[in-house]
């Protein structure tokens, strides 16, 4: 007899910025588990290590402190940022990249985990995922192809205060 355990789905979806969503550690309470996609509220544990990730998800402080580890990732990191916080700093953005030689991604977090704007592969900006009818969006097509209008780079802090 086969017993299948099934994980309690309980938290905000995780959705991952490349398709398909690779092995992915979030390091951070409020999330759904997949298959793929584990919760490791307590951040970087030896459970952690053990599930083996290609790929990361957390708040840019404790990105900052496992980029001093050497881990070795293969797909991405995605930072989380909040309402009422800064940006992804331009500074955290190259440190990732190169502790961990993935590209990496932002993705801005409302109550609850809510996302409220992702980064896509073409790095144009964060995507909104409700209309705010802001003028200040970026409204031409995307070169991911993803329709949903856009903050540019230079203006994510300005999406961050709209979002507050």
């Amino acid at each position: 007899m086969t017993l299948k355990i099934r994980r309690r789905v309980s938290g905000a979806p995780f959705i991952h910025p490349m398709d398909p969503t690779p092995r992915t550690a979030i390091l951070a309470p409020g999330f759904q588990e997949t298959k793929l996609v584990r919760v490791f509220p307590a951040g970087w544990t030896e459970e952690a290590a053990r599930f083996h990730p290609s790929s990361i998800a957390g708040r840019a402080e404790q990105l900052r402190l496992l980029a001093k580890r050497g881990l070795e990732l293969k797909h991405a990191v995605v930072v989380f940022t909040y309402q009422g916080q800064a940006a992804l700093s331009d500074d955290d953005r190259d440190l990732f990249w190169d502790s961990f030689g993935v590209p990496v991604f932002e993705q801005h977090l409302g109550a609850g985990n809510e996302l409220l704007a992702m980064e896509c592969e073409a790095h144009a900006g964060l995507h909104v995922m409700r209309d705010f009818g802001a003028s200040r969006l970026d409204r031409n097509s995307c070169a991911c192809g993803n329709p949903a209008p856009r903050f540019q780079r230079r203006r994510i802090d300005e999406l961050a205060e709209m979002l507050a």
